[in-house]
């Protein structure tokens, strides 16, 4: 994982909370994930919510013995790591093809 987590660019604590649920190789709670990358729970908090965007996480809600409502994180499968990542290095070409044409105009005007 952290080969990944270095492949695709992601904080120090994404990379953390990767090779965590890696290594449980089950879901994990917010509280599990903070206890066990030893960093704050904003931190953990911000970058589930990351690697849940960039497609890397899976995210599902349960109800708690409280009755309220929280979520478990796990990973998802790795073509599907595969696909966001692709889905990524796209975006972020596509971003670059964009400033090199302006570039490009404005250069030659």
């Amino acid at each position: 994982m952290r080969e990944l987590s270095e492949a695709l660019h992601l904080p120090r604590t994404a990379g953390r909370i990767l090779d965590t649920l890696a290594q449980t190789r089950r879901t994990l709670r917010v509280d599990e994930i903070v206890e066990r990358v030893r960093s704050s729970e904003r931190s953990v908090r911000e970058n589930l919510s990351l690697l849940v965007r960039r497609g890397i996480l899976e995210r599902k809600v349960f109800v708690t013995t409280n009755k309220k409502l929280a979520y478990v994180y796990s990973l998802k499968p790795v073509e599907d790591v595969l696909t966001a990542a692709r889905r990524d290095l796209s975006l972020t070409l596509q971003k670059i093809e964009g400033v090199a044409k302006r570039l490009r105009r404005t250069t030659s005007s």
